[in-house]
C-alpha cells in the first residue's frame, strides 16, 4: 500500500517532535503513533495525526496537524473531544503557528508545542520545574560515582554488548538496580536515552568515543574518597595499582615514593581485618590504599587501574607534572 501524504507527515513529524522534547527537557522522550482510538470521531483521524508519549512521568496524546487550518477555538474543542476519551494530557502539535494563533492558544490555555520553536504545557508546569530541579541538584556535583563507571565500561569497550543493567552490573559489581538508577543519572545529565524490549531496558548513548568522552568531562569526578597509610597487610598489595603508582606506568612520570593501591570504600572495612593492617602516618607507612567509590576492579583487567578513572583524579591536580601526565593518558585510550 502506498503512504499517503497525511502518513509521511505523521512519520517525519513524530521525529522531530521526538527530537525537540528531548533536547528541551534534556531526557528521551519517546513518540509513538497512537494506533488505536476507540470512541474518537472519525473526522479527528482525518485531520490530525495521533501520537502518544510520556513527559515528566505523565501520559501525553499529541495531536498534530501539518495544515493547521482549524482555528484556535477549534483547535480547543478537538482537545477536548480527545481529552474526554483518554486520561492523559492533550497536546496539539504544529509544524508552525502564527504568532497571533499562539497568543489565542495560551488564551484558551490549550497545551501546544512547535518543535524546534515553543513548548505550552500548563498542566505540567509544576512537574517540568519539580524535573528541572532534579536535573540541577543531581548533576550540581558531576555524575554519580555508578553513572560515572557505567560511562568509563562504555568508553573503554570493556564489554560492547552488555546494555541492560543486570549485564553491565555483574562487571562492575553493583547492584542491577543502582545500574538502573545511573542509567537514570546519564540521561538526565543528556549523554544517553534507553530503550525498553521486553522486560530489559537497554542503555544507549547519544555519541561515541572521545566526542562522548568530551561531552562528559565537565560532570566527571575523583574517584578516591580517602587515602590511608599503611602498615603490613600484604595481602593488599595483589589489589590493582592506583594512584601516582598507576600514573608513572600509564605515563613518563617519575614513580612516587612509596607505592598506591585501589581499593572499594564498600570493601575497605573486611578487606582491612581480614588481613589485619595497620594505619599510620605517611612518614611510617609502607604503602598508600586509596579507597574509591566504585570497584577498580570492574574497569580494568590489569593490574594497574583504568586510564579514565585516572584522568578524572589527577586532571585539576596542583602539580603541573601531574596534570599533564593525567592528560597524555587519554593518548593511550582506544577511542
Amino acid at each position: 500500500m502506498l503512504e499517503t501524504k497525511h502518513d509521511i507527515f505523521g512519520r517525519q513529524f513524530a521525529g522531530a517532535l521526538e527530537r525537540y522534547l528531548g533536547e528541551t527537557l534534556h531526557d528521551r522522550i519517546r513518540v509513538d503513533t497512537l494506533e488505536r482510538a476507540p470512541g474518537l470521531p472519525a473526522f479527528l483521524g482525518r485531520t490530525y495525526s495521533l501520537f502518544e508519549g510520556h513527559i515528566a512521568g505523565r501520559k501525553c496524546i499529541f495531536l498534530a496537524s501539518s495544515e493547521n487550518h482549524a482555528t484556535p477555538s477549534d483547535v480547543a474543542k478537538h482537545i477536548g473531544l480527545v481529552r474526554d476519551a483518554f486520561d492523559a494530557i492533550v497536546i496539539f502539535a504544529t509544524p508552525s503557528l502564527s504568532a497571533h494563533n499562539r497568543s489565542r492558544l495560551i488564551g484558551q490555555g490549550v497545551p501546544f508545542v512547535v518543535p524546534g520553536n515553543q513548548l505550552y504545557i500548563p498542566d505540567l508546569a509544576m512537574d517540568l520545574r519539580e524535573h528541572f530541579r532534579a536535573l540541577k541538584n543531581r548533576h550540581a556535583d558531576g555524575l554519580s560515582p555508578a553513572a560515572q563507571a557505567v560511562l568509563f565500561h562504555h568508553l573503554l569497550r570493556l564489554d560492547v554488548t552488555a546494555t541492560t543493567p543486570s549485564q553491565i552490573a555483574a562487571r562492575l559489581r553493583y547492584s542491577a538496580m543502582s545500574i538502573g538508577r545511573a542509567f537514570d543519572d546519564l540521561i538526565a545529565a543528556g549523554l544517553a536515552y534507553s530503550d525498553k524490549y521486553g522486560k530489559e531496558r537497554h542503555i544507549r548513548f547519544k555519541s561515541d568515543g572521545r566526542q562522548l568522552f568530551d561531552a562528559a568531562r565537565e560532570l566527571l569526578r575523583s574517584p578516591v574518597r580517602a587515602e590511608k597509610f599503611i602498615r603490613d597487610g600484604h595481602a593488599l598489595r595483589m589489589s590493582k595499582r592506583g594512584g601516582e603508582s598507576a600514573l608513572a606506568e600509564l605515563t613518563d612520570l617519575s614513580r612516587p615514593h612509596l607505592e598506591t593501591y585501589a581499593v572499594a570504600a564498600s570493601a575497605w572495612k573486611a578487606i582491612a581485618q581480614a588481613d589485619g593492617v595497620t594505619e599510620t602516618d605517611r612518614d611510617r607507612a609502607d604503602y598508600v590504599v586509596e579507597t574509591w567509590s566504585y570497584d577498580p576492579a570492574g574497569l580494568s583487567d590489569t593490574h594497574v587501574v583504568d586510564p579514565l578513572s585516572l584522568y578524572a583524579q589527577f586532571r585539576d591536580h596542583r602539580d603541573e607534572r601531574v596534570s599533564m601526565a593525567a592528560e597524555r593518558l587519554l593518548e593511550r585510550v582506544v577511542w
